[in-house]
């Protein structure tokens, strides 16, 4: 559709529907059959850069992106290139609105990514992973296969295959509604704590 860039040696697969604005960058591949909706951005470079004494140095990203037949991308997601070898998106994932996939991540196959996620560099999401909306998820980790997880959570390390997790920092779902549940309940042991201190002459110190 209209306003579609196609950078040099990126190829588009027969059935692919580019809506209005999307940016295909060089050398990147997308399947057959898949969708991205309107500024799409494939294959702008990573965020990569070493500290130096005149500030941050950049880091050239020279890798691809390698999208799998049958993706659907959502308006205003990015895809961003490898620094070396392919940021992969496997065959069958659907993406939401404004999600960010950093460089050299490999995304499985029939992934469902919700949208305003945000997924660091070298991350590795296992086949069927389903990953609810507002997500954080931290570099250099593993997500294994049909995981699951809850909306809103801050993931900062791996997750075991069919697992579910939510929570900031996540972790097991029975965990975090037990952390979740005490949490409401601070107020008033609080008070309980004070009224305790009172009754025995302890000398609390200030709120």
């Amino acid at each position: 559709m209209a306003s579609v860039t196609i950078g040099p040696d990126a190829a588009v697969g027969r059935g692919t529907v580019l809506h209005p604005g999307v940016v295909i960058g060089a050398r990147c591949t997308i399947g057959a059959g898949c969708t991205l909706h309107g500024g799409v951005i494939i294959g702008a470079d990573g965020f990569g850069y070493r500290p130096s004494a005149r500030g941050p140095v950049k880091i050239p990203h020279i890798g691809n992106v390698e999208i799998g037949n049958g993706v659907e991308i959502g308006a205003n997601s990015c895809v961003d290139r490898a620094k070396f070898g392919s940021t992969i998106v496997g065959e069958g994932t659907k993406i939401d609105n404004m999600v960010q996939i950093a460089h050299n991540c490999r995304i499985g196959r029939a992934c469902l990514i919700c949208g305003v996620t945000g997924i660091a560099g070298s991350v590795t999401l296992g086949d069927g992973v389903i990953i609810g909306g507002h997500v954080g998820i931290a570099a250099n980790l593993t997500l294994g296969a049909r995981c699951v997880i809850g909306a809103k959570s801050g993931v900062p390390r791996d997750v075991p295959a069919g697992a579910t997790w939510w929570g900031f920092p996540a972790g097991p779902s029975r965990d975090a509604a037990r952390c979740y549940a005490l949490h409401r309940e601070l107020p008033d042991l609080f008070k309980r704590l004070r009224e305790i201190e009172k009754a025995s002459g302890i000398t609390a110190p200030p709120e």
